[in-house]
Formats: C-alpha cells, structure tokens, sequence
C-alpha cells in the first residue's frame, strides 16, 4: 500500500516554517510527503476539485492520497497561530492506519 500526503502552500503562507517540520516527521515515519505551491495551474485545479468548503478555499490544505483515494485532512492552528504539528501527524496516521487511535 503507498500512501502519500500532499502539501498545498504559497509564498506568502506564514506557515512554511511548520509545514516543512510536519514534512520531516512524516518522512522520519517512512511517510511520502511532498509539499506544492498553490501558484502551479495544475495545483489549482486539484485544490478547486478535492479543497473547497463552504466555498472557500484554505491554505494550506493537506491530503493523503492512499490506494488512489484522495482524503483531506483538517487542522488547527494554536493560540500563537502555528500549526499543531502532532495533532496532524496523529491525523495522517489515522487515515493511513484505519482503526488506529492515538
């Protein structure tokens, strides 16, 4: 089973800094991670189609795409606005692991 989780992010996304950590402990788990810029026409079309809600579109999404199915992940950020790295690793893990609970 290859699974992969996709990062989608900008230039002016002041979260860089973190998703490039989430990136790390993914790979330090044996997990592909690839992080992609929102300004790529190709990227664009696959955050219209798998990213939008409520109309809007966030950045930064995260996917797993596992077995050819696309799953987005939902995050939050802290207080101090930075992304809760592990709660999202535990996310991922969920996804990859079914009936994994952390």
């Amino acid at each position: 089973m290859e699974e992969k989780v996709i990062i989608i992010t900008a230039e002016w996304d002041y979260s860089k800094d973190d998703l490039t950590t989430l990136c790390l402990r993914l790979h330090e788990l044996k997990i592909n991670c690839e992080i992609m810029n929102y300004d790529d026409p190709s990227i664009i079309w696959f955050v219209i189609k798998h990213g939008i809600s409520d109309g809007i579109i966030k950045i930064p999404q995260i996917f797993v795409i596992i077995n050819g199915e696309i799953k987005r992940i939902m995050y939050r950020m802290s207080k101090d606005l930075h992304l809760e790295i592990m709660n999202i690793v535990n996310e991922i893990l969920k996804v990859i692991i079914p009936g994994l609970n952390h």
